[in-house]
């Protein structure tokens, strides 16, 4: 019965290789470095609502990668991945507003991506709201702090209104 069970599973490993989702296609080409074909993927699954595939086209519109840079677009796509309390969405959210790419300089701003990033587990968050807090005035803190929890309650949604 070992053996039997044991060539059943390979039979299911071999068939999950065998017919690779656009998830995994977009993986494989982004290793190749395929960009363009990568984006075309991912499409498929972040319009689908899936919050990784929307990150990672977030940063490929921010990076340029397989599209033509543009921050409007990366910004709408890490939006949505961050409404859903994607860590990675939420950080880069917050290094875009402490650098002023595409928007604005708000140190705030950043500061309350990077809460939301922390308490969603991103490994570097707290280090970069260190930072960030360093330049702010205990008020900036308390806002910041604020915005985060009206995020919060508001289910990640229209986080940027405030």
């Amino acid at each position: 019965m070992k053996k039997f069970s044991s060539y059943v599973i390979a039979i299911f490993l071999g068939m999950g290789t065998a017919h690779a989702g656009p998830w995994e296609d977009g993986y494989v080409a982004y290793q190749r470095k395929d960009y363009a074909t990568a984006v075309a993927k991912w499409q498929i699954v972040a319009d689908s609502g899936d919050a990784k595939a929307q990150s990672l086209l977030g940063l490929m519109h921010f990076f340029g990668q397989g599209v033509p840079q543009n921050y409007p677009v990366a910004m709408r796509w890490l939006h949505l991945a961050a409404a859903q309390s994607e860590p990675k969405a939420q950080f880069k959210l917050g290094s875009i507003h402490a650098n002023g790419q595409g928007v604005k300089r708000d140190n705030v701003r950043a500061a309350m991506w990077f809460i939301l990033a922390s308490s969603s587990g991103h490994p570097k968050a707290q280090k970069e709201l260190r930072k960030i807090s360093a330049d702010l005035s205990p008020a900036e803190i308390q806002e910041a702090n604020t915005l985060a929890i009206n995020c919060i309650n508001r289910n990640y949604k229209a986080c940027e209104l405030d």
